[in-house]
Protein backbone atom coordinates (compact mmCIF):
# COMPACT_ATOMS: atom_id res chain seq x y z
CA UNK A 1 0.00 0.00 0.00
CA UNK A 2 1.17 3.70 -0.93
CA UNK A 3 0.10 6.42 1.14
CA UNK A 4 0.85 9.64 1.05
CA UNK A 5 0.49 11.86 4.70
CA UNK A 6 1.52 15.58 5.01
CA UNK A 7 2.88 15.55 9.19
CA UNK A 8 1.80 12.47 10.48
CA UNK A 9 2.21 11.99 14.43
CA UNK A 10 5.09 9.92 15.74
CA UNK A 11 3.00 7.16 16.45
CA UNK A 12 1.87 7.13 12.73
CA UNK A 13 4.60 8.25 11.55
CA UNK A 14 6.17 4.86 13.13
CA UNK A 15 3.46 2.51 11.72
CA UNK A 16 5.13 2.67 7.83
CA UNK A 17 7.21 0.14 6.75
CA UNK A 18 9.12 2.22 3.90
CA UNK A 19 9.84 5.94 3.36
CA UNK A 20 10.10 8.00 -0.45
CA UNK A 21 11.29 11.72 0.81
CA UNK A 22 11.04 13.94 -2.65
CA UNK A 23 11.89 17.26 -2.57
CA UNK A 24 11.38 19.25 -5.68
CA UNK A 25 10.76 15.93 -7.87
CA UNK A 26 14.17 14.52 -6.21
CA UNK A 27 14.43 11.69 -3.92
CA UNK A 28 16.03 12.98 -0.73
CA UNK A 29 16.04 9.31 0.90
CA UNK A 30 14.46 6.05 0.61
CA UNK A 31 14.01 2.93 3.16
CA UNK A 32 12.72 1.38 5.72
CA UNK A 33 11.86 3.85 8.42
CA UNK A 34 13.81 2.55 10.96
CA UNK A 35 16.84 3.22 9.17
CA UNK A 36 15.80 6.94 8.24
CA UNK A 37 17.63 8.38 11.50
CA UNK A 38 20.76 6.19 11.22
CA UNK A 39 21.02 7.70 7.39
CA UNK A 40 20.38 11.23 8.35
CA UNK A 41 23.11 10.95 11.49
CA UNK A 42 25.35 9.79 8.32
CA UNK A 43 25.19 12.81 6.57
CA UNK A 44 24.66 15.44 9.07
CA UNK A 45 21.65 16.39 10.03
CA UNK A 46 20.55 13.98 13.19
CA UNK A 47 16.83 14.42 14.61
CA UNK A 48 17.10 16.06 18.02
CA UNK A 49 15.45 14.27 21.01
CA UNK A 50 12.09 14.49 21.68
CA UNK A 51 11.07 16.08 18.52
CA UNK A 52 9.27 14.56 15.91
CA UNK A 53 10.62 12.52 13.31
CA UNK A 54 7.95 13.34 10.16
CA UNK A 55 7.76 17.23 11.38
CA UNK A 56 11.35 17.58 11.30
CA UNK A 57 12.41 15.85 8.41
CA UNK A 58 9.86 18.24 6.49
CA UNK A 59 11.40 20.90 7.78
CA UNK A 60 14.65 20.01 6.45
CA UNK A 61 13.64 19.30 3.06
CA UNK A 62 10.97 21.66 2.57
CA UNK A 63 12.32 25.42 0.87
CA UNK A 64 8.96 26.86 -0.03
CA UNK A 65 8.61 28.93 3.66
CA UNK A 66 12.65 29.74 3.93
CA UNK A 67 12.91 33.54 3.72
CA UNK A 68 16.64 32.94 1.98
CA UNK A 69 15.86 30.94 -0.79
CA UNK A 70 19.26 30.37 -2.46
CA UNK A 71 20.45 28.57 1.10
CA UNK A 72 17.35 26.60 1.17
CA UNK A 73 18.12 25.89 -2.54
CA UNK A 74 22.07 24.75 -1.69
CA UNK A 75 21.26 22.77 1.24
CA UNK A 76 18.34 20.78 -0.68
CA UNK A 77 20.78 20.59 -3.38
CA UNK A 78 23.55 19.20 -1.01
CA UNK A 79 21.11 16.88 0.73
CA UNK A 80 20.33 15.23 -2.85
CA UNK A 81 24.07 15.08 -3.56
CA UNK A 82 24.76 13.21 0.00
CA UNK A 83 21.50 10.82 -0.94
CA UNK A 84 22.90 10.23 -4.47
CA UNK A 85 26.12 9.25 -2.88
CA UNK A 86 25.09 7.21 0.39
CA UNK A 87 25.46 3.52 0.07
CA UNK A 88 21.80 3.18 1.02
CA UNK A 89 21.44 4.85 -2.57
CA UNK A 90 23.89 2.47 -4.05
CA UNK A 91 22.45 -0.79 -2.62
CA UNK A 92 18.83 0.64 -3.95
CA UNK A 93 20.32 1.05 -7.52
CA UNK A 94 22.21 -2.18 -7.73
CA UNK A 95 18.65 -4.10 -6.43
CA UNK A 96 16.98 -2.21 -9.48
CA UNK A 97 19.80 -3.09 -11.63
CA UNK A 98 19.51 -6.93 -10.87
CA UNK A 99 16.47 -6.98 -10.93
CA UNK A 100 16.12 -5.40 -14.94
CA UNK A 101 18.73 -8.03 -15.60
CA UNK A 102 16.87 -10.89 -14.20
CA UNK A 103 13.68 -9.85 -16.02
CA UNK A 104 15.84 -10.09 -19.45
CA UNK A 105 16.75 -13.25 -19.00
CA UNK A 106 13.38 -14.67 -17.94
CA UNK A 107 12.01 -16.64 -21.83
CA UNK A 108 8.63 -13.74 -22.78
CA UNK A 109 7.08 -17.26 -23.80
CA UNK A 110 7.17 -19.12 -21.32
CA UNK A 111 4.97 -16.82 -19.39
CA UNK A 112 1.47 -17.44 -19.55
CA UNK A 113 -0.48 -14.66 -21.08
CA UNK A 114 -3.98 -14.67 -20.90
CA UNK A 115 -5.69 -13.08 -24.25
CA UNK A 116 -9.06 -11.90 -22.82
CA UNK A 117 -11.51 -10.63 -25.77
CA UNK A 118 -13.61 -7.54 -25.42
CA UNK A 119 -16.56 -9.57 -24.69
CA UNK A 120 -15.31 -11.54 -21.63
CA UNK A 121 -14.06 -7.53 -20.42
CA UNK A 122 -17.37 -6.32 -20.58
CA UNK A 123 -18.96 -9.12 -19.14
CA UNK A 124 -16.37 -8.19 -15.72
CA UNK A 125 -17.09 -5.07 -15.60
CA UNK A 126 -21.19 -5.14 -16.20
CA UNK A 127 -20.71 -8.31 -12.71
CA UNK A 128 -18.47 -5.53 -11.32
CA UNK A 129 -21.49 -2.66 -11.66
CA UNK A 130 -23.99 -5.27 -10.27
CA UNK A 131 -22.32 -5.68 -7.31
CA UNK A 132 -21.30 -2.74 -6.17
CA UNK A 133 -25.45 -1.63 -7.06
CA UNK A 134 -26.37 -4.33 -4.93
CA UNK A 135 -24.21 -3.39 -2.42
CA UNK A 136 -25.42 0.49 -2.36
CA UNK A 137 -28.94 -0.70 -2.53
CA UNK A 138 -29.94 2.89 -0.90
CA UNK A 139 -28.03 5.06 -3.17
CA UNK A 140 -29.09 3.16 -6.21
CA UNK A 141 -33.24 2.78 -4.62
CA UNK A 142 -32.87 6.79 -4.36
CA UNK A 143 -31.90 7.41 -7.70
CA UNK A 144 -34.84 5.24 -9.39
CA UNK A 145 -37.06 6.81 -7.48
CA UNK A 146 -36.00 10.10 -8.65
CA UNK A 147 -35.93 9.05 -12.45
CA UNK A 148 -40.01 7.21 -11.83
CA UNK A 149 -40.48 10.93 -10.06
CA UNK A 150 -38.45 13.13 -13.11
CA UNK A 151 -40.68 10.87 -15.76
CA UNK A 152 -43.91 11.35 -13.69
CA UNK A 153 -43.48 14.71 -13.82
CA UNK A 154 -42.68 14.85 -17.68
CA UNK A 155 -45.34 12.42 -18.75
CA UNK A 156 -48.15 15.28 -16.96
CA UNK A 157 -47.07 18.23 -18.52
CA UNK A 158 -49.74 18.70 -21.44
CA UNK A 159 -48.34 18.74 -25.38
CA UNK A 160 -49.62 21.70 -27.35
CA UNK A 161 -51.83 20.49 -30.04
CA UNK A 162 -51.88 21.57 -33.30
CA UNK A 163 -55.19 22.53 -35.26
Amino acid sequence: MIASIHQPSTATFALFDKLLLLSGGKPQYFGPVISLNGYLESVGCPIPQHTNPAEFVLELVNSDFEKDQQQAQSRLATLQQRWTNSEHAKSLTNKIQASIQEEKTIDAGSIPHQNQNMVSDVLTLVHRSFIKSYRDLVAYGIRIAMYLGKCSLCGMIPTPRLI
